[in-house]
């Protein structure tokens, strides 16, 4: 995955898991992760792989391009997405 997609994932699962109203310690337990292991992935500390993104999808209850449309449009546009 590019380094632009994977930041842009970032920020859209960040803000949906804000918009859903749970917690990094919610989103790990639903990932079965460490909490510390999601702030770094939202923080961009950790890398978001492909593999990773139906189970991050799952756990926030949403489809991958759903989560793409979520994300800002100025991420949208820096990607080339409508």
């Amino acid at each position: 995955m590019s380094d632009a997609l994977a930041l842009v994932i970032q920020r859209a699962v960040r803000a949906e898991r804000a918009r859903i109203g749970i917690s990094q310690a919610e989103l790990a337990k639903r990932l079965s992760w460490s909490r510390s292991r999601v702030a770094a992935m939202e923080t961009g500390a950790r890398r978001i792989y492909a593999h990773e993104l139906p189970e991050l999808c799952r756990a926030l209850e949403i489809q991958l391009p759903e989560l793409l449309t979520r994300a800002s449009a100025e991420d949208r546009r820096w990607l080339g997405v409508p």
